[in-house]
Formats: structure tokens, sequence, C-alpha cells
């Protein structure tokens, strides 16, 4: 029997490290990163978006059809294991998302791994006022650090959260590669 495939979802704020931990996960153990900003960033480029500013919601009607077509692929395309990233605010919107993401890893029959990233507030504004980010075309104002709403609670069997305040993204990776291992363990 082949092993299944695993879904690693990663979520948490702006800047706290999702996307270097999906590359950490990519080099160490063979994941193809499907972080937001492979979606984001065809509009966001078009835009021009420069760290700041709003997103139109128009923008965002367009990016959740290309999100859709993205999960509608990665259902299709079942030989390769994938890391997502994203953050989860505690709305309507993001609690569709989590869901339609938890039905695609089902739908195609992959290992569902949600993560919740933590950060203690001075390591998340350091790490989100990197000018690096916005090369990426992602945002580095200061007041994504602020605690400006509520991520989404999470609820699943192989929900795992992480507070990455003092960890590299190696030693990250490895804690998710660990729990993975100990729920196949079950």
């Amino acid at each position: 029997m082949t092993q299944p495939t695993t879904i690693i979802y990663l979520t948490g704020k702006p800047g706290v490290g999702k996307y270097t931990i999906a590359k950490a996960l990519a080099a160490k153990y063979g994941f193809i990163v499907c972080d937001n900003q492979l979606i984001n960033n065809p509009i966001f480029e078009l835009l021009q978006y420069d760290g700041y500013a709003k997103i139109p919601d128009f923008a965002w009607d367009t990016i959740a059809r290309i999100r859709a077509e993205v999960f509608d692929f990665l259902v299709h395309h079942t030989k390769n294991s994938y890391v997502l990233t994203n953050c989860l605010a505690d709305t309507n919107e993001d609690r569709k998302l989590y869901e339609q993401l938890k039905q695609m890893a089902e739908a195609r029959g992959s290992l569902f791994i949600p993560v919740q990233i933590q950060i203690s507030k001075e390591e998340h504004l350091k790490r989100l006022t990197r000018p690096e980010r916005r090369q990426r075309w992602k945002s580095i104002d200061p007041s994504e650090a602020e605690d400006n709403g509520s991520l989404i609670s999470i609820t699943h069997p192989n929900l795992f959260a992480l507070n990455v305040s003092n960890l590299s993204q190696e030693d990250v990776a490895e804690a998710i590669m660990n729990h993975i291992k100990m729920l196949s363990q079950r």
C-alpha cells in the first residue's frame, strides 16, 4: 500500500514566517509550496500593491476564483505533497476557505495537517517589517502586528499549534514532521 500524500496548511498572521517555514519543508522533505502569495500575486502585481494600501474587494473576488482553480487542480493532481499558507481571520469567508482546503485534501485522499503558527509580538514586528517582504508583494505595515482581529479557531484531530518566536525555520519544519510521524503511528 502506498503512503498517502500530505497537505500541510500553515496559518498565522502576516509576517510570522509561514512562507519561510514552507520553503524549509520543501527543501528538506520534498513538499511543493503553494503559498497564498502564489495565488494572490497575479492580482497584487497588477495592482502594484505597495505593502500598505487596502486591497479592493473586486480584487479579492478575482483571487477567490484563482484559488478555486488551484484547489481544483490539486484535487486532480494527487501524486505530490503540498504545503499551503494563509492568514485566516475569524470571518465567514475565511472559515469557508479553511473548509474548502480541508475538503480539497480529503478529496485527493491526502493526510491533512493544519498548523497554527504563533509568535511573540516583538518577534512578529521584527519579521513583518523586513523590506524583503515587499519583493513578494507582502504587507510590511507594522499595524498588522497589532492584535486587530481574531484568527479562526481550528478544531481538527491533526492540528499542530507551535510558537516559532525562538525557533529556526529548520527547527519548525522538523517539529511539524515529528508531529506527522506521531500521527502516523496512531
